[in-house]
């Protein structure tokens, strides 16, 4: 595999990377954090500050460094006063539940928008305010949120705040200075990525550039361990099955077919779908606008930059800086796993590749957008280019996923600390926008896998940064009660796929350490979230074997496959162009895993005479959160001792910086459900027997 150096981290935006280049290097604690607002202007007719949602939590633990010098590119989601909040996320839950009235009455878009999302007028208010500053904004049909695009001086005149410089370990971003206020006549309820994630999201994957852990199982191994191969005897593939993958970078189109020419394997035809919220039209151009007005920005993304690109040497050979995307977008490796992963387990599915990518050009002094420049691929003279990709508007690519509702199973392999980048998202009661996110997914009927993690109970730590939590942290969204928490384990198996022995969690003793360090992994995250209340389908658990209680929160992980390197499927980057083939580990492998598992499921359903009474809607297939369906099968111990492969020895331990002493008291794999594998393996076949009533061989 080609050995290169990503000058676009996982975790940072776009816009915090390109800030890292014009601010230079430096480091050090920086100033205090300020707290007052230091002079930006008063926004349009303000009458006085309203309060809304925008990340402060997140700021509080950052350094101060310094203002802005320049204008730059940002981009953000403005969440308007839902109508029910609330009523969704409940909804959500009564669709996915075996029993309730309302299980399998899946809703469309447009009636979440409807009797959830923002009432049209406060949509429009909302949508006005910042329109009149000259910043883009689309929106979905779900109604939850609104996309803006714009400059930090657009934003700073909305917002009555200026921008400046922060830093968290080693990770430099740009957030207000101060608190940012809106007139208080504007039912505006959140501003997401107003502070930028930054360090405290990444993706949940091992890459063999990290250390050498081998050629890697191939997809057939993977299958035959796992079972899929039942089901494929039975004719499942995931035929008709939309699957869908939230994309954190550029894949390259060839690659995945390459993938299936190696492995001598059928794979599925990747579609890339981008992020494209429709343009909101102001009611009125203000005359400060001039005759044109900014569209959102949205468009398709630039290609990922290759081996045999004129520009593929300058993105490679150094890390002091971030280039337009245009002429530097290197393939991104978790892509690529979850791309091949998926394809080639279930060769039969449509599989969706949301990607979103925005572009615009700004005049560099006054900030403003040059609505004549927008979604281009270069500038005038005189006006600088903005754009962002992939993980850090990954919500886009959520929204979007909402929106057109094609997917019926989707994988998500990143995450972060609760305390910090859930806390971003999560507010009072299990609310907030990654909430409404999951929730109106689940409530369309759409099943969500995601990674549980890959530093056991310690998400919150930044291990490249020096910084270890010494109190057990978990990550969201793997704790959301909407989505299905994938953890991980080891996968002993010989040259076809056979099991050698029992499935431990994948954990430090399995895979030795890694290559030494904390930050290249732990094991199989899990434990006790502190900000999403206990579904009801997780009631009544008792843990056992030093594991703590759950005490009326979300338990993780719920299910887990395969993420050990040491035992990890076999991925490629740049395969088209020579690249190798090697195993991929961490969670980021168990949750496409799991996606394309439940995409044969589907299938089943599909074509079952029975799965589909009592469901609704254009996709009575679709099962909904599959979550609680594996608590139901596992309460009856017959079928939980058919269907899954009980985990019983492993633990998620952080041990800070190498050394013998665990950072936290979390977690230990037991018989039955634990905080380490969940309730353990599913098989395949065994699944689909027990969901369908059809048995598979």
């Amino acid at each position: 595999m080609f050995r290169m150096q990503r000058i676009r981290t996982a975790a940072a935006s776009l816009i915090a990377a390109s800030l890292l280049a014009a601010c230079g290097g430096g480091g050090g604690a920086g100033s205090p954090l300020p707290t007052a607002n230091t002079g930006g202007n008063s926004p349009i007719g303000s009458t006085g500050p309203s309060s809304f949602r925008w990340g402060q939590r997140m700021l509080q633990q950052a350094s101060y460094i310094g203002p802005l010098t320049k204008p730059v590119a940002l981009a953000m989601l403005a969440q308007p006063q839902l109508q029910n909040e609330a009523g969704l996320i409940t909804y959500a839950q009564q669709a996915s539940t075996p029993g309730n009235p309302n299980y399998r009455h899946f809703l469309t878009p447009q009636q979440i928008g409807q009797l959830y999302g923002a009432a049209p007028a406060n949509q429009a208010k909302v949508a006005a305010y910042f329109q009149q500053y000259g910043i883009g904004v689309g929106s979905w049909p779900q109604n939850l949120v609104l996309s803006l695009v714009g400059t930090s001086t657009q934003f700073t005149a909305a917002l009555g705040v200026k921008f400046g410089y922060y830093q968290y370990g080693k990770e430099r971003f740009i957030a207000p200075i101060g608190t940012p206020h809106v007139d208080s006549s504007i039912p505006l309820a959140a501003l997401n990525a107003l502070v930028p994630i930054a360090s405290q999201v990444h993706n949940y994957l091992i890459r063999p550039s990290t250390a050498s852990f081998g050629p890697g199982l191939s997809p057939q191994q993977v299958a035959r361990a796992f079972d899929f191969t039942g089901a494929y005897n039975a004719g499942l593939t995931g035929n008709g099955i939309g699957l869908g993958i939230i994309g954190t970078g550029p894949i390259d189109p060839n690659d995945v077919p390459y993938y299936g020419a190696a492995f001598h394997t059928r794979v599925a035809t990747v579609s890339l779908i981008p992020t494209s919220p429709f343009f909101v039209e102001p009611a009125t151009v203000p005359a400060l606008l001039g005759p044109g007005f900014p569209t959102t920005g949205f468009t398709l993304p630039p290609p990922d930059t290759t081996p045999t690109s004129p520009n593929y040497s300058a993105c490679s050979s150094s890390g002091s800086g971030v280039p337009n995307y245009q002429t530097c977008n290197l393939e991104d490796g978790e892509a690529q796993l979850d791309t091949e992963t998926t394809a080639s387990l279930a060769p039969g599915v449509n599989e969706n590749f949301y990607l979103a990518y925005y572009s615009f050009c700004y005049n560099s002094g006054t900030g403003a957008i040059d609505p004549a420049n927008v979604g281009v691929t270069s500038c005038p003279t005189g006006e600088t280019l903005g754009d962002a990709e992939g993980i850090s508007i990954a919500d886009f690519e959520i929204q979007q996923a909402i929106a057109d509702n094609r997917s019926d199973v989707l994988s998500l392999s990143y995450g972060g600390g609760e305390t910090n980048f859930g806390a971003a998202y999560v507010g009072l009661g299990g609310t907030g926008l990654g909430p409404s996110e999951f929730a109106s997914l689940a409530a369309e009927g759409i099943a969500v896998f995601v990674s549980s993690g890959d530093t056991g109970n310690a998400a919150c730590a930044v291990p490249s940064a020096g910084l270890y939590p010494t109190a057990p942290c978990v990550s969201y969204p793997a704790t959301d009660k909407n989505v299905v928490a994938v953890g991980g384990v080891n996968l002993p198996v010989d040259g076809a796929g056979n099991l050698l022995g029992e499935i431990t969690a994948w954990a430090d003793q399995t895979t030795l350490g890694g290559n030494g360090t904390f930050g290249n992994n732990i094991g199989s995250g899990g434990g006790v979230s502190v900000l999403i209340p206990a579904p009801t389908w997780q009631a009544g658990l008792t843990l056992t074997g030093g594991n703590p209680q759950l005490g009326g929160y979300r338990g993780i992980p719920d299910i887990s496959m395969d993420a050990d390197p040491l035992s990890g499927q076999a991925a490629g980057m740049y395969i088209a162009y020579g690249g190798t083939i090697g195993a991929f580990g961490g969670t980021s492998l168990a949750a496409p895993q799991a996606a394309a598992q439940w995409a044969l499921v589907l299938q089943a359903c599909k074509q079952s005479a029975t799965c589909g009474n009592g469901s609704t809607g254009p996709y009575s297939y679709r099962l909904g959160n599959p979550a609680p369906l594996f608590y139901q099968i596992a309460s009856a111990s017959a079928n939980y001792a058919s269907v899954f492969k009980d985990v019983q020895y492993g633990e998620n331990q952080a041990n800070q910086n190498g050394s013998l002493a665990p950072i936290t008291g979390c977690c230990f794999s037991t018989p039955g459900y634990d905080l380490v594998t969940g309730l353990g393996v599913p098989m395949t076949g065994r699944l689909i027997t027990a969901i369908t009533q059809t048995p598979v061989n």
